[in-house]
């Protein structure tokens, strides 16, 4: 009786699995952008503040996934539904429409599942 069940709840429970849809990720990598004063600190950037609270509130809606810094270029990998909406919430920034930094998004094909999320 038990395997019978057992077999009853089987393709349930492989369908469950199917049903979730996972959020794709992308990576995102900024570097200096054009408007950067090398005379200023950071802090001090004209939209740097705007930018930081731009990444904060993107922190606190759980987008982003994990932030860092390596050589002279930050990343973030993040959520979106494809590669344009990824593009175009990155873009609503003002320091990447005021080139303060410049920004290149990637997929972020996660292999090592539990790894990032």
């Amino acid at each position: 009786m038990k395997k019978i069940i057992l077999l009853l709840i089987l393709p349930l429970m492989a369908q469950a699995q199917k049903s979730e849809v996972e959020i794709p990720h992308f990576v995102a990598l900024y570097t200096l952008g054009a408007s950067w004063n090398m005379e200023v600190e950071p802090m001090e950037q004209q939209f740097f503040k705007e930018h930081s609270a731009f990444l904060a509130q993107l922190r606190k809606d759980s987008t982003i996934v994990v932030g860092a810094r390596y050589s002279d270029t930050g990343m973030i990998v993040f959520k979106a539904s494809d590669l344009k909406a990824a593009e175009t919430l990155l873009h609503e920034d003002v320091a990447i429409q005021n080139e303060l930094f410049n920004v290149e998004v990637h997929p972020f094909d996660v292999f090592y599942k539990g790894c990032i999320d």
